[in-house]
């Protein structure tokens, strides 16, 4: 359940890791949610929803603190904007190349694609989540290609040519991060989660 993996993971924060928590903001208000929806024209996986009324986002997010190495854990706002920026990108990006061959280009080992994703470089079907760099972002899959899960959680790294599925939902990567905490893959840097092998 969203609200109970959000606990284990503040609780988890205040005893070892506070800096985590310290850019999150309130939760939004259903009002802003139907509006991002009416904006992006889809609608918002319930997981996503009730994480969004928990905590709208964090005001800044970096150095990647709520969702360590993930960057910054986008609210409502900002998850509209780079849905627009990204999504125009994408648009610009392939007027420009219209000899872009995807399976030609998976064969050959210059993009990776792991699980059912679609190697677009972005789709107005894709409702961004996390942020980092400008390069690399998270977003929930609303239309997955064959044997994907609809809201599937999804990272795109533009500048590594990768695509991969990470979750069958934004619940599950949310229960599973709680659970990586606790279970102590992450040790605590600069008052920050690190992964140990990243350490």
């Amino acid at each position: 359940m969203i609200e109970a993996d959000w606990q284990r993971i503040e609780t988890w924060a205040d005893e070892n890791a506070p800096r985590m928590l310290e850019d999150l903001n309130e939760g939004a208000s259903e009002d802003r949610i139907v509006a991002l929806e009416s904006e992006l024209a889809l609608s918002v996986p319930d997981e996503f929803r009730r994480s969004l009324k928990r905590h709208d986002g964090e005001h800044d997010g970096w150095p990647n603190k709520v969702f360590a190495g993930r960057g910054a854990y986008l609210g409502v706002d900002r998850t509209l904007q780079e849905w627009r920026q990204r999504l125009e990108f994408a648009k610009s990006a392939s007027e420009e190349d219209e000899e872009w061959n995807r399976d030609e280009q998976i064969r050959d080992g210059i993009i990776s694609v792991v699980g059912p994703v679609k190697p677009d470089l972005f789709c107005k079907e894709w409702i961004p989540v996390m942020e980092c760099n400008g390069d690399v972002f998270w977003a929930l899959d609303l239309s997955p290609a064959e044997g994907g899960a609809p809201g599937q959680l999804i990272e795109v790294d533009w500048e590594a040519c990768s695509w991969r599925v990470v979750a069958n939902s934004f619940g599950e990567f949310l229960s599973s991060y709680a659970s990586s905490l606790e279970a102590g893959t992450y040790q605590v840097a600069d008052g920050l989660p690190v992964e140990n092998d990243a350490a």
